[in-house]
């Protein structure tokens, strides 16, 4: 999304205002923002503001600790310029798109701090059978369309070897057998 301001850059600043009892969002690139004064608005709002060196120090530690201390050389965030070991130090992204350009250097730390790198869902081991069973559905159907792309994308390709097994895999699923 574009700044609302300049129309140039990408919009990495968002907030609802409210004018004379009228609600609309603004969408302004970090350059406006800070042009039009809404840096310092933000800074105040900003989570862990306020907060003693002591803390800031411990939370920084604490993250820093479950990733490695350095990554690939010379390597930032192209939207803002953040650091791998100024986000491995402080524990925080400096914007959505770091984790995107991290992603390589974060994938071993999730893996070690939360056991997986994909998220599984929200279901107690206590659900319902219900609950599991349209949790399975809802998967199941992700998997067949996900299957239904590759198959398209195959045909399309003229890979037919390939499209052969896409389609007995997405009837194994649709028959209720496992993915082969």
């Amino acid at each position: 999304m574009l700044c609302d301001h300049c129309g140039k850059n990408e919009a990495t600043v968002h907030f609802h205002e409210a004018v004379h009892g009228q609600t609309h969002e603004v969408h302004l690139c970090s350059e406006c923002a800070a042009k039009m004064g809404y840096d310092k608005l933000l800074a105040s709002h900003a989570p862990f503001t306020g907060m003693t060196p002591d803390w800031q120090d411990f939370l920084g530690s604490l993250f820093s600790q479950a990733m490695p201390s350095h990554g690939p050389a010379g390597k930032s965030c192209s939207f803002c310029d953040t650091t791998f070991e100024e986000f491995a130090k402080n524990a925080m992204a400096g914007c959505p798109h770091c984790y995107r350009t991290f992603y390589q250097e974060l994938l071993p730390s999730i893996e070690r701090i939360h056991g997986k790198t994909h998220h599984v869902g929200k279901i107690p081991r206590s659900a319902s059978r219900d609950i599991v069973a349209r949790r399975e559905e809802a998967v199941r159907l992700q998997q067949v369309g996900t299957l239904k792309h590759q198959l398209d994308d195959a045909v399309s390709k003229q890979e037919y070897e390939q499209a052969a097994k896409l389609r007995d895999q997405i009837k194994a699923i649709e028959q209720g057998g496992e993915e082969q």
